[in-house]
């Protein structure tokens, strides 16, 4: 119960502001009556019954100032109504005149309707009688004929002074009545306000806190001192119109746990004596559980479509990178998702959203959390990494996370790429759901990774020669086309290369079959050290090669053919023969045209280049 609640039936003291009024305006009678005595008496009479009337003035106007007794009861100022009886009395037996009875009447009645004690105003009444008559009977000048009249008018008045008493007696009683009927009720309704299950606010006509309960609190992580007193606009702002029915709002408190409530807001005036003044009632209902249940239906179903998304791009060979990514990020409800996949010594990032970290390389054999999970293979999820020393704190200021999570992806039992979850806001623990999503990803992340090596590695067996790595004939044809194509259309000059190792069967012959492919090898290796970026070199077979030089016209093209001639390992030779494409000519007649300057240089003694007769563009071509 609230501190100053008095409990309902208990003795209550008198209203304190209907008490103060009843002095005053005793206590302004007794003014007029000093002034008037003032005016109107000469003598002893005057100077006595001037000084009674205005201490009896200052004293009911210091019990009106000072309002209740020393014991909090509001009634020891009742006291006082024996001294404006006993004036009235002094006023009639001191003056020796009967018509001053006319105050004594008008102070019983004053007495009567003021004083709420019966015990003291009958008491009051009966000194200003028993006074009256003590007056009379000793002083003859008041033994008038108008003595009978005063005498029933005093009967009057003390009969009035009872009237108004009782009248005064039955209103406080009806006010008491009401009072404890509603202090019950507003007891009953703080109990209701207090124990509700629902966080219930009320706030002012500028959307201050004026009211919340215990269950408000706890929902939005805020004590009632700190709310009470505080702007509402944050959980519910007065001038957004909300819909009666409600809506569900998203909270998040000081400690960064997040909350899901249903908001009902009403508005409402209360009319005053001078104003209407506007209310607000906030109705919070804690629909976290309903939510989370809600959401994990619809995170199993994101979940398999997300699974799906990515399984139909694997399977039509795409990368499916960015569409795993971001399924991670929709379904841990994360800000942002990064890959790494290993580069060497260094984990790098290959694949982000939410973060620029695109190209970050970590190396992996760091102290930090990333190398660290890499090496273990295990899962690690931190509500506040701020504290792990293995995490970098120029990668939280970064991605700005409060929370984050490492998940491995692993394919055939060894750790091929790193998942890493951020999220800006305090998450406490990762759902089950969730880090099931994440797990199952990352295993969709491992079969992506694993299907592009193999695509690739296909790509590369079907685009490459196996035994030295350079590019095929396929590979040629089409590397070769896009060369040709670029030529034709910037004008610029293309020349094409065949190189054959002199007496390579005489090698093999001698030295072996094992021997003869080192030396293919060590020659591709060899002669593709002498290309410039851009040049394309393919095994065309055998002991040939083919080689195109993009840009290089007849003297460019025969120094860096000599240049690769001369490069030829294993103290052996080979030689060269290319021709300079005429802008018109075919990639068929072009490749003729060197290898007739092949045989050429076959012809001059070998281990030498030569170069094709140019041909000039004809109409016929």
């Amino acid at each position: 119960m609230p501190a100053g609640r008095v409990p309902a039936g208990a003795p209550r003291p008198d209203d304190e502001g209907a008490a103060r009024w009843r002095r005053a305006a005793l206590a302004a009678y007794y003014v007029a009556l000093m002034l008037a005595n003032c005016l109107m008496l000469t003598g002893t009479a005057r100077i006595v019954l001037t000084s009674l009337a205005g201490a009896t003035a200052v004293l009911l106007l210091t019990a009106a100032a000072r309002g209740a007794g020393p014991r909090g009861t509001g009634r020891g100022w009742e006291n006082l109504a024996y001294i404006p009886v006993m004036v009235a009395v002094g006023q009639v037996a001191i003056t020796g005149q009967l018509h001053y009875t006319t105050t004594l009447l008008l102070t019983l009645v004053g007495v009567g309707g003021a004083v709420p004690a019966r015990r003291t105003a009958a008491l009051a009444g009966l000194l200003g009688c028993a006074g009256w008559a003590a007056a009379v009977a000793v002083d003859e000048r008041l033994r008038t004929p108008e003595l009978g009249y005063y005498a029933a008018q005093m009967g009057m008045a003390a009969l009035l002074g009872v009237i108004l008493h009782e009248a005064l007696r039955r209103r406080q009683r009806d006010l008491r009545v009401a009072r404890d009927e509603l202090a019950v009720v507003l007891e009953r309704f703080e109990n209701l306000f207090q124990a509700s299950p629902a966080g219930v606010g009320i706030t002012d006509e500028q959307g201050v806190f004026v009211a919340v309960n215990p269950a408000f609190c706890k929902l939005v992580g805020v004590p009632a001192d700190e709310l009470v007193g505080a702007s509402s606009h944050a959980y519910a702002d007065p001038g957004t119109e909300i819909d009666p029915a409600g809506r569900e709002m998203r909270y998040v408190r000081p400690d960064g746990t997040v909350c899901w409530a249903w908001l009902t807001v009403r508005r409402t005036g209360v009319l005053d004596r001078t104003d209407t003044r506007h209310w607000m009632l906030i109705h919070l209902h804690d629909v976290t559980d309903r939510h989370v249940a809600e959401r994990t239906v619809r995170e199993s179903d994101r979940l398999l479509a997300a699974v799906s998304a990515a399984a139909r791009r694997i399977r039509t060979g795409e990368d499916a990178r960015d569409t795993i990514i971001e399924a991670v990020r929709e379904l841990a409800e994360a800000d942002a998702v990064s890959l790494l996949e290993p580069d060497g010594t260094d984990l790098v990032v290959t694949g982000e959203v939410g973060a620029a970290v695109a190209g970050t390389r970590v190396p992996m054999d760091s102290t930090s959390m990333i190398a660290t999970v890499y090496r273990d293979g295990q899962p690690v999820f931190l509500a506040d990494p701020s504290r792990d020393p293995r995490v970098s704190a120029a990668l939280l200021r970064l991605v700005g996370a409060r929370s984050m999570m490492w998940q491995p992806v692993i394919a055939d039992g060894r750790v091929v790429a790193m998942l890493t979850v951020s999220w800006r806001t305090r998450v406490t623990s990762v759902s089950d759901l969730r880090a099931r999503a994440v797990a199952l990803l990352a295993d969709e992340t491992a079969l992506a990774l694993e299907h592009e090596r193999l695509l690739s590695r296909l790509e590369r067996m079907a685009y490459t020669d196996t035994l030295t790595g350079l590019s095929n004939r396929r590979a040629w044809q089409a590397g070769f086309a896009e060369l040709l194509y670029a030529a034709r259309a910037q004008g610029q000059p293309l020349t094409v290369a065949i190189a054959d190792l002199d007496h390579f069967k005489r090698y093999n012959d001698t030295y072996g079959h094992p021997a003869g492919d080192d030396l293919l090898i060590a020659a591709a290796a060899a002669f593709r050290a002498q290309l410039r970026d851009g040049d394309l070199i393919a095994r065309w077979g055998g002991e040939e090669f083919v080689i195109a030089l993009p840009g290089c016209g007849d003297a460019a093209a025969a120094e860096i053919l000599d240049r690769l001639r001369s490069a030829t390992p294993a103290a052996q030779t080979c030689s060269v023969g290319y021709a300079v494409w005429n802008g018109a000519e075919s990639c068929e007649r072009l490749l003729e045209r060197a290898d007739h300057a092949l045989y050429a240089a076959k012809s001059a003694g070998r281990d030498t280049v030569r170069g094709a007769t140019p041909v000039a563009v004809t109409s016929g071509m």
